[in-house]
């Protein structure tokens, strides 16, 4: 029958060895796609491979299975630091404590996912930086080695961001750093430090208005809404010459563009200035006045004050400004059309 393999060989008919015949009883060439799945290779043992064979085909799998295990960890982590805090609700801080748990045990094997995920969360997602500081803390007190690496990474894109003149991600990283104070990850000194090198080049009271000046003091003064409350509990005194500093700036930046505001304000309040930096400013002394207070910025890292009591701080070597970058490739705080008195909150985006 054809499932027995036909009998041949000769001209004639007469008996011989059986034939290498498939099921439908054709004859099978010596070809890998023409074995059966079983005598593939990598599949297994075949005719005459033994066991030997079979052992490397159950190898390959157990490797092929580790793999996707580790994928699908990974995948899994990714996820959960990406939904964290979408819901601000009463759970926020169980659940941030449990994920620092579960990234502080898997970050060891998976390293490279943890850091990738958590910079791409900061940039993408700046509406929970509040939300990814606080992790960040977290990481840092139950180990500080790994809350170390987070902040070097981090710190590490900050300077990328400004050799590139990416000031949309610049004022989101200042803003992290800011937050990273509250969580006694970095000291507040080590934060000034940074906001010092952004104003190195209008620090003079009779530095020039220019194009890379409006953009870093700019960034410093939307900063401050973040790091106000921190910095006048850590260094009072460093704050007032930060905001001496940018009053100055502004002020001469207020008066070389006196004649050319297009701005109308439709509302009975007094203009207070239509440019942003003059905006900034004034909501800066509010805020101030209001002893930092901002109800629209979210402060997650309260809950856990007696944890980051005890964290271990770290120290951020110096960022440098560019200085290849053309004044066209710096950002331009523009006037805007105030048609409604804005409360601080406004300010904060």
């Amino acid at each position: 029958g054809r499932l027995g393999g036909r009998r041949g060989g000769g001209s004639g008919g007469g008996g011989g060895g059986r034939r290498d015949v498939d099921e439908f009883g054709r004859e099978r060439r010596d070809r890998p796609h023409n074995r059966k799945p079983y005598e593939r290779p990598g599949r297994g043992g075949g005719r005459g491979g033994g066991h030997g064979m079979g052992r490397g085909g159950m190898a390959s799998g157990h490797v092929g299975g580790h793999l996707d295990e580790a994928k699908d960890i990974e995948s899994r982590l990714s996820s959960l630091i990406i939904k964290v805090g979408d819901k601000n609700t009463p759970t926020l801080q169980n659940n941030l404590d449990a994920l620092s748990v579960v990234l502080e045990k898997d970050f060891t094997k998976h390293e490279i996912t943890v850091l990738r995920t958590f910079r791409q969360c900061v940039l993408e997602l700046p509406w929970k930086v509040t939300v990814y500081s606080t992790l960040a803390g977290l990481l840092n007190v139950k180990n500080s080695e790994t809350g170390e690496k987070v902040v070097t990474l981090m710190h590490a894109v900050l300077r990328e961001s400004l050799e590139k003149g990416r000031w949309g991600s610049v004022k989101v990283l200042m803003r992290f750093f800011a937050l990273l104070v509250g969580t006694n990850t970095i000291s507040a000194h080590t934060f000034l430090a940074m906001i010092q090198v952004l104003l190195g080049p209008v620090v003079d009271a009779a530095s020039p208005v220019t194009a890379s000046g409006n953009c870093y003091v700019f960034i410093v003064m939307s900063t401050l809404l973040w790091a106000g409350r921190s910095l006048k509990e850590h260094a009072p005194a460093e704050l007032d010459q930060v905001l001496t500093i940018v009053s100055n700036y502004v002020e001469r930046h207020s008066q070389a563009n006196e004649g050319v505001t297009i701005t109308t304000v439709f509302h009975d309040a007094p203009p207070k200035g239509s440019n942003v930096l003059a905006y900034l400013l004034d909501i800066l002394r509010t805020v101030a006045a209001n002893g930092w207070k901002i109800d629209a910025i979210s402060a997650p890292h309260e809950m856990f004050a007696a944890e980051f009591a005890q964290a271990k701080q770290h120290e951020l070597p110096l960022l440098e400004l560019p200085s290849s970058l053309a004044p066209g490739a710096f950002y331009t705080p523009s006037e805007f059309l105030q048609l409604v008195p804005s409360p601080a909150e406004h300010a904060v985006r």
